[in-house]
């Protein structure tokens, strides 16, 4: 009958009864009965998946609409330390973010897929041709006599215009909602370790447009400079002359595969925000879209000059955004407004490493041998160009803001993919990053497609030592092949059309890596964890104790974790987790949830190696009757 329809069966009603029933503030009042009927209104949820990232490794969560929903975009969010290496489409309906954590103690990794009741028409989205990367080169080419220049004759000649990428959409009546990425490399047969996105915004965001059509992704640059000095008939200029570490630290093989989210939506707008991240802090920016438009997703960007005018590079400290994503709240709520946090990592008043000195040198003239550093060498180093970290970093959010013009389609049963399938590894240091594995529990509705499954990722296996890789400039990490890694067997492209590395199996693993060695210990993995006590679509009654039970045990080693503190038994709510308590076997008092279906999980945690495993099940909840 349609929102807002009176309908009369008997008796009468008066204007003022009959105001509120259209309104929604009564459904039935008279001596006959009259009510409204109210179909179900078009709006944009968010519904999450949440997963336990260990310090030093790399996990991925999936998040999935219901049966009636349509997938728009989706975010992340860390609550620490920590970015995303990927964020992507799985499936039809759900969304999957792989975030890496460099620190020592473990974060919380929260994948949000913003989902719509009505059927949207999507662009087919194609391969990951565009590709921004942490490579990055200076506008003047310096080399001293002798020395070669690595963006001419290196491993990464060609790729220095590359940095940027841009995907827009191609097409009539296409709005772009975001950008999918997923990690990639540059080079392969080179160690590599991840860097976070500094900007994936929109490209009017900065300039006050509201066009949402241009995207712009950007690393955080890992390109180093030497500290070798090198001679100079003339330093004006200098801090724009480029002389770069030779062997380039494994963060500058580090890139990111960017393809457009591009929808037939009659309009859309972006909405920008803005907040200065202090140095060596955090800082939060919302963003809210005008009355008749929806969220449908959002980025960010920080201002690519720093104060000074002088160019940040890796070494300066990273500038990224754990969390960009909708408003954290309960999974299944609607949509208000897109938050971007800013990291930033910098130490105010700090030298840039990228300031230029001249080596044994006299305030009378403007030549010798420079070098970059955040200090000098010797006590009568001249300081030509010098250019300190800012109190503050400025970061624009910005939220794209769309009509939708389609019919609302009826709720069916909420069916929202939970599980962790394996992550797509980002980084294969030797001696680098850990990706626990976890066993799949994706749901029909939200299986890995062809084209978006984390299997397609163009990075090879991952390493088993959860110790993070070295940031040093001047080291140089030996490749799994055992070749230093400023020698590359090839200059070839590193992508194949079907986004696999030319060469480069993702099931094979290098020969001298310790996985393939036969004396070589076994990698350390996350625990093995098993629910025995409720039993899978069981039924646990709110308020009520009840008996839980179930296994953690190491691996390698097969031994049981007694520890209790190092399990943990919780609900995922509406509104996020609620603990039970500790320990593999005990009564817990079941929490005061609304009758439904609910994931429960068990996280265990090996104390030898700081991994951590997790399992989960579904239950129902009930009443508890005494």
């Amino acid at each position: 009958m349609g929102s807002g329809v009176l309908a009369k069966i008997g008796g009468g009603i008066g204007g003022r009864t009959a105001a509120l029933i259209v309104t929604g503030g009564l459904t039935a009042a008279g001596a006959g009965v009259w009510w409204a009927v109210h179909g179900p209104a078009l709006q944009v949820v968010q519904r999450s998946a949440q997963v336990v990232v260990a310090g030093g490794g790399e996990q991925a969560a999936v998040a999935g609409c219901a049966k009636h929903e349509t997938a728009l975009s989706g975010g992340y969010a860390v609550d620490g330390d920590g970015f995303a290496t990927t964020s992507e489409f799985v499936g039809g309906s759900g969304w999957l973010v792989s975030a890496y954590n460099p620190g020592g103690t473990s974060v919380t990794l929260t994948a949000y897929v913003l989902c719509v009741n009505a059927s949207v028409e999507f662009a087919p989205r194609g391969e990951y041709t565009l590709r921004a990367h942490a490579f990055q080169d200076r506008i003047s080419d310096k080399t001293g006599s002798g020395d070669r220049d690595l963006t001419e004759q290196g491993p990464f000649a060609g790729l220095t215009a590359k940095s940027l990428a841009q995907p827009y959409c191609d097409g009539p009546g296409l709005i772009q909602l975001g950008v999918e990425f997923r990690a990639t490399r540059l080079v392969t047969g080179r160690a590599v370790a991840p860097v976070p996105l500094a900007e994936l915004n929109s490209a009017s965001a900065d300039t006050g447009s509201s066009d949402p059509s241009y995207w712009a992704a950007k690393t955080n640059p890992g390109t180093a400079l030497s500290t070798r000095p090198f001679p100079l008939s003339d330093s004006d200029g200098a801090e724009r002359m480029t002389r770069i570490v030779d062997p380039q630290p494994p963060e500058a093989n580090y890139a990111v595969g960017v393809r457009p989210i591009c929808a037939k939506l009659p309009s859309a707008t972006i909405v920008t925000s803005a907040a200065d991240v202090p140095a060596g802090g955090t800082a939060a920016a919302a963003v809210a879209c005008p009355k008749g438009r929806f969220v449908v997703g959002g980025g960010y960007s920080f201002r690519e000059k720093a104060v000074g005018g002088a160019q940040r590079f890796h070494s300066d400290g990273w500038l990224y955004a754990p969390a960009s994503g909708p408003t954290p709240g309960a999974s299944g709520h609607a949509v208000k407004d897109w938050q971007i946090t800013g990291r930033n990592r910098q130490q105010a008043g700090a030298q840039y490493e990228d300031s230029v000195w001249i080596e044994h040198s006299d305030r009378e003239t403007s030549t010798g041998n420079v070098y970059f550093d955040s200090h000098p060498h010797g006590p009568d180093d001249q300081l030509l160009r010098g250019t300190t970290a800012p109190d503050s970093q400025h970061m624009v959010a910005a939220a794209v803001c769309a009509t939708i013009d389609a019919e609302p389609t009826e709720p069916g049963a909420v069916h929202v993919a939970t599980g962790l399938p394996q992550p797509p590894p980002a980084v294969d240091v030797p001696g680098g990053i850990a990706s626990p594995t976890v066993v799949p529990t994706l749901p029909p509705s939200a299986s890995p497609s062809a084209s978006s499954s984390p299997s397609t990722s163009p990075s090879t296996s991952q390493s088993g030592s959860p110790q993070s890789p070295s940031r040093s400039p001047s080291a140089a990490p030996n490749t799994p092949s055992g070749r230093p890694s400023g020698h590359s067997p090839t200059a070839a492209p590193p992508n194949t059309p079907s986004g696999q590395p030319n060469g480069h199996s993702p099931t094979a693993a290098p020969p001298n890596t310790p996985s393939s060695s036969p004396t070589a210990n076994p990698e350390p993995q996350p625990p093995a964890v098993t629910i025995e006590q409720p039993a899978s679509g069981g039924t646990l009654r709110r308020g009520c104790e009840e008996h839980f039970s179930g296994t953690a045990r190491t691996k390698p080693g097969n031994q049981p974790i007694t520890d209790p503190q190092a399990t943990t038994w919780q609900l995922i709510g509406p509104n996020g987790p609620l603990t039970l308590g500790h320990g593999t076997t005990a009564t817990f008092t079941v929490p005061l949830l609304a009758d439904g279906t609910y994931p429960l999980v068990l996280t265990a945690r090996d104390s030898a190696n700081g991994l951590t495993g997790r399992t989960q099940i579904n239950v129902h909840i009930t009443g508890c009757l005494r």
